[in-house]
């Protein structure tokens, strides 16, 4: 590509420092797995990069916690959860420390030291499945974690006593349907001044995080095309996961248990895009775990792997979702005002497909872009790490 067609910031970082690669659409396609990690023995089922992309851990539905370089692309080290079981791990601003969900015995937060492989506190206040679990985004001391007993809380590292507790509750105008049916999923934006709220498949709400107990600042209805009402009382798909789109976090990507998401303006909650994907098997859940006696959303929520096969390049310019054959589809994402020129019934066309299937010929449950090095992790049973050197 010519160096005319960079702008003037990107072509004084790469003056700055000639090692550095500059993403484009044409670089996006060029992705191949350079490295695959076959050290599961079940499927992967979340991936978190520490806060300067330099490692990653995945959990797995083999109850173990491995971390990687992504530097050397290297193992680095193992733990287990074997009683608990682990999911949604996430690197916290301590260094060698990691916090988890479990999932099964409890619904305990587990605050761990994987360089001493002991617990230092746990969080304990959930009595329903964690379906979302993030550190906050701008360096703080905190956690955010949401779950089908219906709360979101945020949970200091330094108390085992949550923060903020908040019980987010449907509007007058929605359905009754409860959260242990059609789940919840929760986001900080890229500030950790706003946490977005998916409940139960209904409605995304808006909390300011200074101000939880007073309730959502905002409130919209998911678009009927993207929620349980779109098939009345039987639910075709339930909400997944919520991410917002960096860099600037003024919009929201929504996953759908049934592969397809939808990009949300994140001031009007006015759904702008969507995004569909056709390989998606509704019939599985996430290995390994039991269902039984367990609440009809966690089955639907597990169907989509609580969002993790969806992931947003750091430019927020390319939406990456892995395919139940083994590959990844991309799609470009619009500017700000391109997308609010677009429609909402008109799905976006994928623009292109990571073909290197992982060799256990699984389906892609975890996709996650590292947002400091030019490089992508997938998970099926294997591990992949997809580059373009």
């Amino acid at each position: 590509m010519a160096t005319e067609e960079y702008s003037v910031q990107t072509l004084s970082v790469l003056r700055s420092d000639p090692l550095k690669t500059v993403l484009t659409k044409k670089s996006i396609g060029e992705f191949h797995i350079a490295k695959l990690f076959k050290d599961n023995k079940a499927p992967v089922t979340s991936l978190d990069y520490d806060p300067t992309g330099t490692r990653c851990i995945t959990t797995s539905a083999d109850e173990s916690l491995r971390i990687y370089t992504c530097v050397q692309g290297t193992r680095d080290r193992v733990s287990y959860s074997k009683k608990y079981g682990c999911s949604l791990a996430q690197f916290t601003k301590q260094p060698g420390c990691v916090a988890y969900a479990s999932t099964k015995i409890n619904d305990i937060v587990r605050y761990l030291s994987y360089e001493t492989n002991q617990f230092i506190r746990y969080f304990v206040g959930h009595s329903g499945r964690v379906t979302s679990l993030q550190r906050s985004p701008d360096g703080g001391s905190t956690i955010m974690s949401a779950a089908l007993d219906g709360t979101v809380r945020i949970w200091d590292l330094g108390s085992a006593d949550p923060a903020a507790t908040v019980n987010p509750v449907l509007s007058a105008n929605s359905d009754n349907r409860s959260v242990n049916e059609l789940g919840i999923a929760a986001s900080y934006d890229p500030s950790a001044s706003v946490i977005a709220v998916a409940l139960a498949s209904s409605e995304i709400q808006l909390f300011d995080v200074r101000e939880m107990k007073r309730g959502p600042f905002k409130t919209a209805p998911l678009a009927p095309e993207m929620s349980h009402m779109a098939t009345g009382n039987a639910p075709a798909s339930v909400v997944a996961g919520v991410k917002f789109i960096p860099p600037f976090g003024d919009h929201i990507l929504v996953a759908m248990a049934d592969g397809s998401s939808r990009i949300v303006d994140a001031f009007s909650l006015e759904c702008r895009l969507s995004l569909a994907l056709a390989t998606t098997n509704r019939n599985t859940h996430e290995p390994g775990v039991q269902n039984e006696g367990g609440p009809p959303a966690l089955e639907r929520m597990q169907q989509g792997y609580f969002g993790q096969r969806v992931t947003i390049t750091p430019d927020g310019t390319t939406v990456l979702a892995g395919c139940d054959n083994g590959s990844v589809t991309f799609w470009d994402i619009p500017t700000t005002r391109d997308v609010e020129a677009k429609s909402s019934a008109l799905p976006l066309r994928p623009v292109g497909v990571w073909d290197g299937a992982h060799e256990d010929g699984g389906a892609i449950g975890v996709c996650a872009f590292n947002p400091h090095l030019m490089e992508c992790f997938t998970g099926s049973s294997s591990l992949a790490l997809w580059s373009v050197t």
